[in-house]
């Protein structure tokens, strides 16, 4: 998800002149044609195409423009489906909090409602947004079926209910059993400090619980291991788990606290790439992911993006995608698919204000794609020699690169249509 920081460098800009792009080509031969977006349509014939494109692909990262636009949702679903069904992918991975999505999936197994689990921990444009709907009654109608599409969270930040309430009691409880010696004093104060900095990030504890904060820390990690995972319960009863949680606290503390440098963002989209990685290595072993995130964090590198912005220029050259890190130890086990629209309007998930798409640059990827009279299409990068162009990555915003280096592929939706909540 984009930064609210970056958000609000954004207001005022959006209508100004890109840099002069060439005109790139794309041959319509690689234009493929999507028939419908609604979930409820299960003639997935059209989507042969995308089953073509990412061939064998283990990790498949599924972008969103913005976290307000309905369209997406239900093209995300429906292509989930397809994905579930006839390819074989039994995960799916939410841009949501790495414990709450491990708690919600928990009380899911053991008989609650996944629709009851989500509100408040589940991140809220998709626990709140009825385009979300269908695909939470698909993952319950599969619980504890031979087809159960298994969730799971990977997000560095633990800002949901869940992280607030149980994390640290479900943590103690683990502790108790293995090594209660790690519960003392600094235990409280590395508890206190973590729920006060979930709940605030301009939360700023002293300078002496910082140091009984890190010192506990430290030790979390030295007696816990990254490979001790319980494959039948990968949750209260594994230390790889917690592992994976006090170093997720750590980054989240240290990006809040204003104690990294550079770009803060790569420091969180580092840490949960480092969780996705171990979901699949050592949770999932051999099964097939699907990944839902934001178009900006799944991307294979935004370095090259230049647009008229210079806040947003600052941003992209300094930060380093979850993508990049996934694409790297995968290779090209991993697939990256970007969202985006040519017409339409969103909602601005920061302020809740309705916000419409600018009038394309008639050279772009979008006007392009427009141009073919396909309502929906997918277009397959890996395939084409891309020279720089103009298109969207994030928010709408345009931008030239060379977008073969950015994504794998594109999903285009000709309007996009904001969430409903």
């Amino acid at each position: 998800m984009s930064p609210t920081r970056i958000n609000r460098l954004l207001a005022g800009f959006l209508l100004l002149a890109l840099p002069c792009s060439s005109q790139q080509q794309i041959p319509k031969k690689n234009i493929a044609e999507i028939r419908s977006i609604d979930p409820a349509d299960t003639n997935f014939s059209d989507l042969e195409s995308i089953k073509t494109a990412i061939g064998d692909t283990r990790i498949l990262l599924l972008g969103e423009q913005t976290h307000g636009e309905g369209s997406t949702y239900l093209a995300k679903t429906r292509l989930i489906k397809y994905l579930h069904e006839q390819l074989g992918f039994s995960v799916l991975a939410f841009e949501s909090g790495f414990y709450d999505m491990a708690r919600i999936w928990e009380n899911t197994l053991h008989g609650s409602p996944i629709q009851k689990e989500i509100p408040g921990s589940l991140f809220y444009m998709y626990a709140q947004s009825k385009q979300m709907f269908p695909l939470f009654d698909y993952i319950q109608s599969k619980v504890h079926q031979p087809d159960e599409l298994t969730v799971t969270g990977f997000e560095s930040q633990h800002s949901g209910e869940k992280a607030k309430t149980l994390l640290f009691p479900d943590f103690e409880n683990f502790l108790k059993e293995r090594n209660p010696s790690l519960l003392g004093a600094d235990w409280e104060i590395f508890r206190r400090l973590s729920v006060a900095t979930m709940a605030s990030r301009s939360y700023r504890p002293a300078d002496d619980e910082k140091k009984a904060f890190f010192r506990e820390l430290a030790a979390l990690k030295k007696s816990l291991s990254p490979n001790d995972v319980t494959p039948d319960n990968h949750f209260i009863n594994s230390g790889g788990f917690w592992y994976r949680v006090v170093a997720s606290i750590e980054s989240e503390a240290l990006r809040y606290w204003g104690m990294v440098t550079g770009n803060e963002m790569a420091v969180r989209d580092l840490q949960m790439a480092e969780n996705i990685i171990w979901l699949a290595e050592k949770v999932y072993p051999g099964k097939k992911i699907i990944v839902w995130a934001h178009n900006v964090h799944v991307s294979k590198g935004t370095q090259s993006i230049k647009t008229a912005i210079d806040p947003v220029n600052s941003f992209f050259s300094t930060y380093t995608p979850l993508g990049v890190t996934v694409h790297q130890h995968f290779g090209k086990a991993a697939y990256t698919i970007g969202f985006t629209a040519a017409t339409g309007t969103f909602i601005d998930f920061n302020n809740g204000k309705l916000q419409t798409i600018s009038p394309l640059d008639p050279n772009s990827v979008e006007a392009i794609l427009s141009n073919t009279g396909y309502k929906y299409s997918f277009t397959n990068y890996r395939a084409l020699k891309g020279k720089r162009a103009t298109g969207m990555l994030m928010d709408y915003i345009p931008g030239t690169t060379i977008w073969p280096e950015v994504l794998d592929g594109l999903f285009f939706i000709k309007n996009a249509t904001p969430v409903d909540r």
